[in-house]
């Protein structure tokens, strides 16, 4: 194992223990819109950063409550210290914790925290997907065996794409506001993602929510494209569709989001 992946693990599990305590989660604040922010937020990015610039000091860090800067040429890390704050917010265990490395322009470890079990999923490039638990260091990979599908996005395709899956009663559909769910596929514990964005991310850096969860479900075998062209999800991909198995790719381009394959 990679020591950046060691510290992305070491620096998950740091937040997803000052989460899980509820420290700071009382006083909540509002980002504008529906976003919110608590001071556990502000926490466990900090302890992410110490932890990662601690062993990497040349590395920048990128995150969703203090930003960043990328140096020319440098790898970075992309960083959501909780993803699913509104939930966190509402003592509801839907949230995780994102960290993902990016060198040369393409995400090459990742390690996503699971609020309240004590799990953290990781990925290197090209090594697959793992997940560390109580039941010790495992392989996992993608399954289709789910009916149960996650759709999100503000935007009136997503609206539309929910009314026709829920209509065909072939989907138990999930809407939750966490990328959590990208790490359920990855687990084989959902079948599908579909991810809508009105805008693209707010710079090449890379979307702090999504980078992670992509390329764990990405290594575990999930095919993940980008849903404005049909493209392999890199980087900087918007909106997204991450399908267990080939087969219900084209079905869900099929039948919920009505696109040829």
């Amino acid at each position: 194992m990679r020591p950046e992946t060691q510290a992305a693990i070491r620096a998950a599990g740091i937040a997803q223990r000052i989460a899980d305590s509820r420290a700071g989660a009382d006083h909540v604040t509002s980002k504008g819109g529906i976003d919110l922010v608590t001071d556990t937020d502000l926490a466990c990015e900090d302890a992410i950063r110490a932890e990662l610039s601690r062993n990497f000091p040349e590395y920048a860090v990128i995150g969703e409550e203090r930003q960043g800067t990328v140096r020319p040429g440098q790898p970075y890390w992309l960083v959501d210290p909780i993803c699913g704050t509104r939930p966190f917010a509402s003592n509801i265990p839907l949230y995780c914790t994102n960290i993902a490395l990016v060198e040369n322009g393409e995400i090459t470890t990742a390690a996503v925290g699971i609020g309240k079990t004590g799990e953290i999923l990781y990925a290197e490039k090209g090594g697959g997907s793992r997940l560390q638990s109580d039941a010790g260091d495992l392989p996992v990979r993608v399954s289709d065996s789910s009916n149960t599908i996650w759709i999100d996005g503000n935007t009136e395709e997503a609206a539309n794409a929910t009314k026709r899956a829920l209509l065909l009663k072939r989907w138990y559909v999930w809407r939750f506001s966490s990328s959590l769910a990208y790490a359920y596929l990855a687990l084989g514990r959902i079948a599908g993602v579909i991810q809508f964005s009105s805008h693209p991310p707010a710079d090449a850096y890379g979307s702090v929510h999504a980078a992670a969860g992509c390329f764990i479900a990405r290594e575990a075998r999930a095919v993940v494209t980008d849903l404005d062209n049909g493209s392999p999800w890199h980087l900087t991909t918007a909106s997204f569709l991450i399908a267990s198995s080939t087969e219900l790719h084209e079905e869900l381009l099929r039948t919920v989001l009505m696109r040829s394959g």
